[in-house]
This record gives structure tokens, sequence and C-alpha cells, in this order.
């Protein structure tokens, strides 16, 4: 009998400590439900952050788009420019012959 009594001590100390297993069981699962509840508010702010990047990248499309068509004008404008400015390099020295020749004519 003592060896079934000792059996039972065992067994008694053994579902005692299950029974404290199981309420840290219960705490970390009870843990895990709070963690869970704080990733799912990330994972939605995560997601609006993403919208807002989104938005953010196509409205960077469009300044893009128009800073290029800016550089591109401004380019037409700069050869628009040269070009005039050569044109106006190769009138002088006619301009000047043109106005020598025209003096030369009034004083006669």
């Amino acid at each position: 009998m003592a060896e079934s009594s000792i059996t039972i001590e065992i067994l008694k100390g053994i579902r005692e400590e299950l029974r404290g297993t199981n309420t840290r069981l219960d705490d970390v699962n009870a843990r895990l439900d709070g963690v869970s509840e704080r990733l799912d508010g990330v994972s939605e702010r995560l997601d609006i952050t993403i919208e807002r990047a989104d938005v953010t990248n196509q409205r960077l499309e469009i300044v893009e788009s128009r800073l290029i068509d800016l550089v591109q004008g401004q380019r037409f404008l700069i050869r628009y420019t040269k070009t005039l400015a050569e044109r106006q390099t190769k009138l002088e020295p006619r301009v000047s012959r043109l106005e020598g020749r025209v003096d030369k004519l009034e004083s006669k």
C-alpha cells in the first residue's frame, strides 16, 4: 500500500503541475492575442502608408513628366536663341559695310 500511496501522491503532483502549466499557457495565449491585435493595427496602418506612397509615386511621375517637358522646351529655346545670335553675328559685318556705302553715297 505504501507504493500505491506514493504513486497517488506523484500523480497528484503531476496534476498540480499540469494545472499550473495550463494557467501559464492561458496567460501566454492572452498575451499572444494582444500581440495579434496590435499586429492587426500595424497591418492596417501599413496598408494606409502603402496607399499614400502609391499616390505620392503617381504625383512624382506627373511632376517628372512635366519637368521633362520643361527641359525639352528650354533646350528648344536655347537652340533658337543660339541660331538668332549666330544670324546676328553674321549680319553685323554686312550691315556695317552697307552703312559705310550709304554714308559715301550721301556725301556725294
